[in-house]
């Protein structure tokens, strides 16, 4: 860690001056605890919390003002404190006195050294260094927690420098939007080895804070998977302090270092072999920070090319999986359970449940609603609320009047909460008291609680075991139940805000009944389905296709009207046979995104005319093999023009595959 010297009479200045009245008191009487709804449950025989029984005046002074700072801003209640906390901080400074006795602050001491030799004083005193979990697994022993907390405390506390500058910077602290429903707050940088980690913090700040390209938690993700490279790097060329002279060679190197080497990371994926959808998120950060480097001309570039760096073959393609394994919904059967169950949920949180599950909102979107989310309109009511992930602001769905009744619910306990004033964001679902006042409902706490209700009301799968929530399993389960009963996936894909298609039928799961009607509706639609066969459509279904619907496309798809037809794809979705060298990809290639109408029926006249005239030359000259290259074409074009000479109009996918985005995602009252 980065830590900025400091001198101790600057310490006992900065401390001091913000320890004031009670808090300056070396003991602090329990009588006078000038915040009384923060007592909590206190023993009579806890009288006084006396400081004095800590030795080195600096340590105790950063003691008290950590405990000073933990109560006021609500982390802990004064009978924890008492209880637990002041225990395991006076152990500290008692092993502080004796190891290290001249400091003048906890952060004199390098932070591996100290943790180091914590573990083998709490060892010699019969301290353990984990605790088993309730549910299995270990957690960390809450003396190591409270050394940990005090060293990062103290940290940034004395770091003046601005944030961008430190090795942890604090979300808050940046001034841009975050996800308020995450509790995940910091970008940690020091799993960057020295000399790249200054390198990497550039790239991040100008990425996230300057040009604003990506996300706080994309910029998280890239720092998961980031420090292997530079782990790699500084291994392989100890000496090197940029990435000039990288060459293809080490990339194809990092590559079998990446196969080579355990995930790590949480339990799901700790000392699992590396998967494919690893090895590429490894290699796509770091033709990312090789792109931008190059591309602002950085004198720490690479000065070979990416392009000659890192080629698409070194992407290995992503394990399919199966929509069991991987898609899981809420069932009605399970709903049912919950439904019976749910009084005995805290009431906030049954009832952000019951409107996630009726709106189809991500659980953060949910968390994140404002205070003033309903609209009413001619045709009834609507849910407004921000869908983050897909940037769409104000998106709207409507919802039933039950739904509505509870959200003047939630809306009238918070107006009428005596600590509302602390809902600066005006959240239909916030963080009234505690550390994380403010802030919105944590998205973890609504699993959390569905899991703790499965575990002990026995809600129960098909097969008899616990069902385990997934909060977006209920963002599934909207879209299944939408899709089940008969409602068109364009219209899915509005109330879902999801920039294609392929988007919602990922996320419904659509049963043998509703795909059987589906598959007789469309019988006769026009398409190129994925063998490149032809599939005709009714009349109904084409006139709709050939009137305001693609003119509505048109307008809000930003298209690209090629010279063979029309490329509907969403701008969000990038095009995955733009850099093929065909002449048109997109026929060839069975896109589900390209389209043909009956304005383009003079390029195929024009077209097929040529290729006949090329022919009769090959036959006369004896060309066989060009003739065998150009007829499939040829053959392919005719069709095409057939279709639409026909009237049948739209040659591509029907109109409920088609992507949309813009403002037409909302629904018009």
């Amino acid at each position: 860690m980065n830590i900025v010297a400091i001198n101790s009479n600057k310490i006992q200045r900065k401390v001091m001056n913000d320890l004031k009245g009670y808090w300056a008191l070396d003991e602090w009487k329990i009588e006078e605890f000038p915040l009384p709804d923060r007592r909590g449950k206190i023993k009579e025989t806890k009288k006084i919390v006396d400081f004095n029984k800590i030795s080195n005046e600096y340590i105790k002074l950063e003691i008290k003002y950590y405990s000073f700072y933990s109560l006021t801003n609500e982390i802990w209640l004064l009978s924890s404190f008492m209880e637990k906390h002041f225990y395991k901080m006076y152990f500290l400074s008692k092993f502080l006195a004796e190891k290290f006795p001249q400091v003048t602050s906890i952060i004199d001491i390098p932070y591996t050294t100290l943790l180091d030799e914590y573990k083998l004083y709490l060892t010699e005193n019969n301290k353990p260094l984990k605790y088993p979990h309730h549910r299995g697994g270990e957690f960390i022993s809450p003396y190591l927690g409270i050394c940990k907390s005090l060293y990062d405390f103290f940290s940034n506390y004395y770091d003046e420098r601005p944030e961008h500058q430190k090795d942890k910077w604090n979300i808050k602290r940046l001034g841009i939007p975050y996800n308020m429903s995450r509790r995940d707050r910091f970008l940690n940088f020091t799993s960057i080895k020295f000399p790249f980690r200054e390198l990497v913090k550039k790239y991040v700040n100008q990425t996230l804070l300057i040009h604003q390209q990506i996300t706080f938690a994309t910029a998280q993700n890239i720092l998961k998977k980031m420090y292997l490279f530079f782990d790699f790097i500084v291994e392989t060329y100890p000496k090197w302090i940029d990435l000039q002279n990288l060459q293809r060679q080490d990339i194809e190197d990092f590559l079998f270092y990446v196969r080579n080497r355990e995930m790590g990371g949480k339990s799901y994926t700790k000392n699992r072999v590396p998967s494919n959808r690893h090895v590429i998120e490894c290699l796509s950060n770091v033709r990312r920070i090789i792109e931008y480097m190059q591309g602002f001309e950085w004198k720490e570039a690479p000065k070979t090319p990416v392009n000659r760096l890192i080629f698409p073959e070194d992407f290995p393609r992503r394990e399919k999986k199966n929509y069991h394994e991987h898609v899981k919904h809420v069932p009605d059967f399970i709903w049912e359970q919950v439904l019976e169950n749910l009084h005995n949920l805290d009431s906030e949180i049954a009832r952000l449940i019951v409107i996630m599950e009726a709106t189809g909102f991500r659980v953060s979107d949910v968390c994140q609603l404002q205070l003033n989310c309903l609209a009413y309109k001619q045709d009834g009511w609507w849910l407004v609320g921000d869908q983050r992930k897909v940037n769409v602001k104000e998106h709207i769905v409507p919802i039933s009047e039950e739904i509505v009744k509870i959200v003047k619910i939630q809306q009238e306990y918070i107006n009428n909460h005596e600590k509302k004033h602390n809902n600066l964001n005006q959240f239909l679902f916030p963080v009234l008291t505690g550390k994380n006042r403010g802030m919105a409902f944590s998205q973890k706490s609504v699993t959390y609680a569905l899991n703790q209700l499965a575990e002990k009301y026995k809600i129960l799968d098909k097969n008899g075991e616990i069902f385990l929530f997934k909060n977006h399993a209920f963002r599934h389960r909207y879209g299944v139940n939408l899709i089940n009963n008969g409602m068109n996936i364009l219209h899915v894909q509005k109330l879902m805000a999801h920039t294609s298609p392929e988007m919602t039928l990922t996320y419904a799961k659509i049963s043998d009944n509703t795909l059987r009607r589906e598959w007789e509706k469309v019988q006769n639609s026009v398409r190129i389905d994925t063998t490149g066969e032809l599939i005709q459509a009714s009349l109904p279904e084409q006139a709709e296709e050939n009137g305001l619907e693609l003119e509505w496309i048109r307008h809000n798809m930003d298209s690209i009207r090629l010279d063979h037809g029309l490329c509907i794809k969403s701008p969000k979705v990038s095009c995955e046979f733009l850099d093929y060298s065909l002449e048109t990809p997109c026929i060839k290639n069975n896109c589900r995104s390209f389209h043909v109408d009956t304005t383009f029926l003079d390029y195929y006249n024009a077209q097929i005319l040529k290729m006949e005239e090329d022919i009769i030359k090959y036959q006369t000259s004896g060309r066989i093999r060009s003739i065998e290259l150009i007829q499939p074409k040829l053959n392919k074009y005719k069709e095409i023009r057939d279709s639409l000479k026909n009237e049948i109009g739209i040659f591509g996918m029907p109109k409920h595959k088609r992507e949309y985005i813009g403002e037409e995602r909302k629904i018009d009252g």
